[in-house]
């Protein structure tokens, strides 16, 4: 996708600006850090940009900024933040005379992972609160701190990846603080235990449907909302777990551990196993020879 971008950097000479490389090895396998700013910007500051491979986490320090994404406008006063993905349209501004903000571009192996997650904390919406004393103000002071003069390019991308890990985690976890209904109605937990106990059967969206008397649609977003991942997710997660724990622990041919985990072909098993783990069930065994002797 072509980068598109318009922008009007009207800044006080008090604000600041990091842009660090990150090494091949960190891109590969870490989050890590694009750029990194302490902005105090003036009624005249304003970004349009599209299809730029990036996140961008902002933080209101003072005044208020106003963000349109994905069809919806935001306002951004002291306390909120927000978290978008910069290949999507959008475009943020000062809303009337000033707008302090603390702001980083990031990107990674787990960006998306996060960015995700958080929307399933969030309600689907990219604005956030922050409550008074949190520390992802100071996680992004810690960014602007990194300076390759100071320390090498490895230990750099080390830092950079457990501040920005703690900065997400902290907006996840603010945002399901928020939500107010964080504990798990008792409905999804009863789901949740059936398929751990069940996990061998033959089980469908429609079949958790009729057994707790919910629309298939409304559970599986529900289910997803609480816990991460979708029922037919949390099934696969419980098969490929007592898979990995047969093929460790007994001589059971592949076929009969497919069989035990509820899965009748051992192809699709295969299929599955390799897709969820990196290396076919033969592969995975191959690491974990069972002791002589048993």
């Amino acid at each position: 996708m072509e980068t598109k971008l318009k922008y009007e950097l009207d800044l006080d000479p008090r604000s600041r600006w990091n842009m660090i490389s990150a090494t091949m090895g960190a891109k590969a396998s870490l989050l890590y850090m694009q750029e990194v700013g302490d902005f105090i910007a003036g009624k005249n500051y304003y970004t349009t940009r599209e299809g730029f491979d990036s996140y961008l986490i902002k933080l209101t320090v003072s005044g208020c900024g106003v963000l349109n994404y994905e069809g919806s406008e935001y306002q951004v006063p002291v306390g909120k933040f927000y978290w978008i993905d910069c290949r999507k349209w959008h475009d943020y501004r000062t809303s009337g005379d000033d707008w302090h903000v603390l702001w980083v571009h990031f990107y990674g192996a787990a960006a998306k992972y996060y960015y995700e997650l958080f929307l399933v904390n969030n309600g689907g919406k990219p604005l956030g609160s922050l409550p008074v004393g949190s520390p992802a103000y100071s996680y992004i002071h810690s960014l602007l701190e990194l300076s390759p003069t100071e320390m090498s390019q490895q230990e750099m991308d080390i830092r950079a990846a457990t501040l920005l890990t703690r900065l997400v985690e902290e907006c996840i976890l603010c945002a399901a603080d928020s939500r107010g209904d964080t504990a798990i109605p008792e409905s999804l937990r009863g789901m949740q235990l059936y398929l751990e106990e069940h996990y061998r059967s033959k089980i469908t969206l429609e079949s958790l449907g009729t057994i707790f008397s919910m629309n298939p649609c409304y559970l599986q977003k529900q289910f997803k909302r609480y816990f991460g991942q979708s029922p037919t997710e949390y099934l696969i997660y419980l098969r490929m777990t007592h898979a990995k724990e047969l093929m460790r622990t007994t001589h059971l041919s592949i076929g009969e551990i497919s069989e035990k985990v509820g899965i009748e072909s051992v192809n699709y098993f295969t299929r599955l196993f390799k897709s969820q783990e990196g290396l076919t069930p033969q592969e995975y065994r191959r690491l974990w020879p069972i002791i002589s002797g048993e």
